[in-house]
């Protein structure tokens, strides 16, 4: 038997397929006032105010376990930065850790405390994930154009057979720089011709080393007579992080010498300082290594004893090898670039707290 037209149940089929819709409707509804509601709040996390709230509120571990996210800490990093915010009742660290001056009061605490224990091992873990904060910090301040380098900077060009010429930026302007030239180097076969493709060097403020590729568009005469080489903005610049330790520049005066290898019984090499000590001084220093000038021509691959008194520290020895000798063709000084290969670690401690100026 048909089932009558306009009986309860055709009424309801017939009703059936607007529920549906409706109850989608209101379900995208209660999706758009959640996807709404959600960046409402995105943007409220973006103000002022609401990250100078969070910035004063005790780190928690969960801020450290979102930091590290943020940033690819190491578990071990992670536990290590969260014991040190917890003695110090330390300010949300997920908001200040790029902020260098409290950072540096944090780490300079806990050296303190750990210091008075003599741990030197877990101080060298601390300065290793200082080292690790700030590079990552440097990372995120990366300099993408020539156009951002600030004038009065220094630009190297390396040039053959060690050599390097010093460069001062006088001008960065829209479409140039323009560089005031080195005295000996107008004339040298080492000297570029415009149109020429050079490759330099660069510090940022931060003690961040930057290659810049570029070309040379013209020599010109500025005021005064000075010789000037104005070259084309480039966003061919790269960031070298060839170097694993922050560096502070010294001037102070060292020992040096050759050693003399010796082989132990089990085949171990022990090292001796030899008889002749040279005096040299010592332009920069890091935990892995130092510069030290002289007018002495020593090469490359060869072992040095180093004796060593940082201001307000105590003197320290080491063995390093040269890895690379510039020579400064303007006051014919080579530039020894060593790196340790024998140090006591309460002296490499020593060099990273005056790095750090701790």
């Amino acid at each position: 038997m048909d089932t009558a037209t306009g009986s309860p149940l055709a009424a309801r089929q017939t009703a059936l397929p607007y529920t549906v819709m409706a109850a989608a409707l209101i379900g995208l509804g209660v999706v758009f006032l959640l996807w709404l509601l959600w960046r409402i709040l995105q943007k409220r996390k973006q103000t002022p105010e609401y990250i100078e709230a969070q910035k004063n509120r005790p780190t928690t571990l969960a801020n450290v376990q979102a930091l590290a996210k943020k940033i690819n800490l190491s578990r071990g990093e992670a536990l290590r930065l969260y014991n040190i915010c917890l003695r110090a009742k330390a300010r949300n660290i997920y908001y200040t850790w790029n902020e260098a001056e409290y950072l540096d009061s944090l780490f300079h605490d806990e050296f303190s405390r750990l210091r008075q224990k003599n741990a030197e091992d877990e101080i060298f873990e601390l300065f290793r994930l200082r080292t690790h904060l700030e590079k990552i910090s440097n990372l995120m301040k990366n300099i993408p154009s020539s156009h951002n380098i600030p004038e009065n900077s220094k630009l190297t060009l390396p040039a053959s057979g060690g050599r390097f010429y010093s460069f001062k930026i006088l001008k960065n302007e829209q479409d140039s720089i323009t560089l005031e030239m080195p005295d000996n180097l107008s004339g040298t076969d080492f000297c570029p011709k415009p149109l020429d493709k050079i490759v330099m060097t660069f510090m940022s403020k931060s003690n961040v080393q930057y290659v810049l590729s570029t070309r040379v568009i013209r020599f010109q005469h500025g005021p005064n007579g000075i010789e000037e080489m104005v070259i084309r903005h480039s966003n061919a610049v790269s960031m070298q992080n060839r170097r694993q330790w922050k560096r502070a520049n010294v001037g102070v005066k060292c020992s040096f010498s050759a050693v003399e290898e010796i082989e132990g019984k089990r085949g171990e090499i022990s090292y001796a300082p030899k008889e002749n000590k040279y005096e040299g001084n010592l332009a920069d220093v890091s935990a892995g290594g130092c510069m030290v000038q002289t007018k002495l021509p020593i090469k490359r691959d060869q072992k040095l004893w180093i004796k060593i008194a940082l201001p307000e520290r105590p003197e320290f020895e080491a063995i390093g090898l040269i890895v690379s000798a510039q020579k400064n063709s303007e006051t014919e000084v080579f530039s020894l670039h060593i790196s340790f290969i024998e140090i006591p670690q309460n002296s490499r401690n020593d060099i990273l707290a005056f790095v750090y100026n701790y």
